[in-house]
Parts: C-alpha cells; structure tokens; sequence
C-alpha cells in the first residue's frame, strides 16, 4: 500500500536523497518548507513532491503537514554556531508532532556522538563518549528519542552516517571542492591528507534513512551505516581531479591554521575547530546490523559517486 510521509528539512542534501529513493519506490513525499521556490529548485528531477509552507519550529505547522502521514523524516540542520540554542529546541518541537499525529521519526545520526575510535570498527555498541560540545548535544537530542519512546511510544530510528558527499550535498566546503576541480582550481582539505576516513554518497544515505523509515524491524534500532570503504582525502582527492580532468593540485589546511582563524572571531572556524580530531585520527563504523537486518548496505564506489556528483555540479551551478 502506498504511504505518505514528510521530510522536514527537505532542501538539504540528506532531505532530498531521502525524498528521492521514497518517490522510487513509489511512496508519497510531503516536504515541509519555507522558502517553496528554493523547494522547487531543489526537486527538479523528482516528480509529484507535495510542498507545505510553514516552519519546522512551530507545532501547528508540522502537525498539519502530517496528515494522514505515517512517517516523518527529520533531515533538519541548524548552522554550527546556532547548535547549542536551536537544536534540542526544534528537534523537540517534531518529536511532539510525531507522538500526537502516531507517525514515526527516521532520524540521521552522526559520529560526534562517539569521540575518538576505541574499536578497529565501530558498531551500534561503541560506548557515546563525546568529547565536543557538538557530540554532546548530539547525544542529548538522540536520548530524546528514546525517551519519547519509553513515555509515550514514539516509534524512532536513527541512521547513523559519517560525512557526505553527493549532489546538493551545500555545506561551503563540499561542493566547492567539486567546483573547483571542474575549474582547475586547488583542492583544499581540512586536516590530514593521509589519515584513513570514509565518506557517504548522498544517495546511500537516502537509501539507508527510507528503508529504516518504511520497515518495523527498525521501529526503536539504532544503525552504522559506513561509507563505500575507508579511504585517504588524498586518494578521494585525485579521483576527483582525474574524472574533471583539469590536474588540480591538492593541499590541506592545518590545524593551526584554524587556530588562527578562530582568533579573529570567525564563528564557523571556532566551531569546527572542535571536530578537527575526526580529520585527524581513524574512525571507520561497520554496518553490519545494518545488512544484517534489511540484507542489503547501500555502497556506492567512489568513483561512481565522484562521476555524479560530478555530473551534478555542472548542471547545478551552471
């Protein structure tokens, strides 16, 4: 039976992957947005997107977005600098909507919420020991969930995903890499050129957030869902300079070098600060909870992933 269901923060990268593996699978999509014009940009190439005006902040306004909608997907990000005020807050307003309206809340996490890597791979069991300001509030808003489901039977999963990359993945340092080697221009990196990371295609993490959304067995699980493989920026890098075929030179940007930023009171290098010990030690999840309970783990090689986003950026910023 075909079902609906609402994405909150629907024009962003993990928002908008999810909307387009649920309309392929033959689902109905509702995405709540402010700005319909910036919706209507970001849905091109997905048909039958249903748009609600309104504000992921005010309760009257996602409760009625989720009519007759049995899940809500929450892809809503606030900016670094706005964590510590907005956060909690707004995921709190969606968590009330989904236990009055009875739908379920698919939630992507992140990594913050593990500090430095105490396993070779990291599983659902690794203890949350966060070591940032933004790994704690991160914790705190997934014990959110589980104690909406403890008191008042809010049906939850949460996606657990390290960075991404992939078309309309805009967060200033992403699609500026793919830009710039399409010019021929330098690719910088934050942190260490050789350190072992693993990336997520967009796409991948749509799959993972809609087969955790449309399927019980994921009712109050928490998932890993790794990337392609590990991988070295550096490798990444020239992958993506090869397909754009311009021979961008590669380069990183230092720790200090942030310092530095940060004591001329830049807000977003202050923050990220914090979470530069992710770029510069190993942290590699295993998703085999993941695999084990849906028999598939979305896994996009890299090189196929670079092509489209490659793809993308050209037609996308023109």
């Amino acid at each position: 039976m075909k079902m609906k269901h609402l994405i909150i923060g629907f024009t962003g990268g993990i928002g908008r992957a999810t909307a387009k593996v649920l309309i392929e699978k033959g689902e109905s999509v509702v995405a709540l947005v402010r700005d319909q014009q910036k919706g209507e940009k970001y849905a091109q190439g997905l048909p039958s997107i249903e748009f609600i005006q309104g504000d992921a902040a005010n309760l009257s306004d996602i409760e009625k977005a989720l009519e007759n909608c049995s899940t809500l997907f929450y892809c809503a990000n606030v900016p670094y600098p706005k964590w510590q005020s907005e956060a909690r807050e707004l995921l709190s307003v969606s968590i009330t909507a989904a236990i009055n309206k009875k739908a379920k809340l698919v939630f992507p996490g992140n990594v913050y919420v593990y500090g430095k890597a105490q396993q070779t791979l990291v599983n659902e069991g690794h203890p949350h020991a966060a070591l940032t300001k933004k790994g704690k509030i991160r914790i705190e808003m997934e014990q959110m969930l589980v104690r909406a489901n403890k008191e008042s039977g809010l049906r939850y999963s949460i996606v657990r995903m390290p960075d991404f990359y992939g078309p309309f993945v805009l967060n200033g340092f992403s699609e500026k890499i793919f830009q710039n080697a399409l010019r021929g221009k330098k690719l910088q990196w934050f942190g260490g050129l050789t350190v072992p990371v693993e990336l997520i295609f967009i796409e991948d993490g749509g799959e993972a957030m809609a087969l955790a959304g449309l399927s019980p067995k994921a009712d109050s699980m928490q998932f890993n869902v790794p990337g392609y493989s590990e991988i070295t920026a550096k490798k990444f890098l020239k992958e993506i300079s090869r397909q754009a075929g311009k021979q961008s030179k590669i380069s990183s940007i230092n720790f200090e070098f942030l310092i530095a930023l940060a004591g001329l009171f830049n807000p977003m290098a202050k923050e990220f600060k914090e979470m530069m010990y992710l770029k510069s030690q190993r942290l590699i999840m295993t998703g085999e909870l993941f695999r084990a309970t849906f028999g598939t783990l979305p896994a996009t090689p890299y090189d196929e992933g670079i092509r489209k986003t490659l793809e993308w950026t050209k037609t996308f910023f023109k």
